[in-house]
């Protein structure tokens, strides 16, 4: 039980029993017999516990209702934190696909350009082979024909 629930029900109690106290006050002082005065209690009483019971089932309906209200609302609230929490779910798992593609893509393109640049290189390589054969066939036929001109 809350500390206002229990400051009310403190204060529904000191209701009753002010009404009780007030009550009996003013029967007591009138000018009745005690015959009379008896019945007047007895009457009073009756109708203030008549009324003490209706506040007593007023107050239950209305825990209640309240503790109805209070269940809609907390299974309303859980079903929109399941559903948050999917979305969320559902968002970080789209991320994760994404950045996956993202880097399957860059490594494929990484091996690409990598198979690109071995390429290059073996080009670059097999022309600078090529080209020192020529200046070798080149510097050897120089020499062929330095050797026959000199011996003319």
């Amino acid at each position: 039980m809350s500390s206002v629930e229990t400051k009310r029900g403190g204060m529904f109690m000191s209701t009753v029993v002010a009404g009780l106290a007030g009550a009996a006050i003013a029967l007591l002082t009138a000018p009745k017999t005690g015959r009379e005065l008896r019945s007047d209690l007895k009457d009073r009483f009756q109708t203030l516990q008549s009324k003490g019971a209706d506040l007593v089932e007023s107050c239950k309906t209305k825990a209640a209702e309240t503790v109805q209200i209070v269940k809609e609302h907390s299974s309303t609230l859980a079903d929109k934190a399941q559903d948050m929490t999917e979305r969320i779910a559902d968002s970080a798992q789209n991320a994760a696909d994404k950045a996956k593609e993202m880097t399957e893509r860059a490594a494929d393109k990484a091996h690409e350009m990598t198979n690109k640049a071995s390429d290059k290189a073996h080009e670059a390589t097999d022309k600078a082979v090529s080209m020192a054969h020529k200046a070798a066939d080149q510097a050897s036929s120089n020499a062929n024909r330095m050797a026959e001109h000199a011996r003319s």
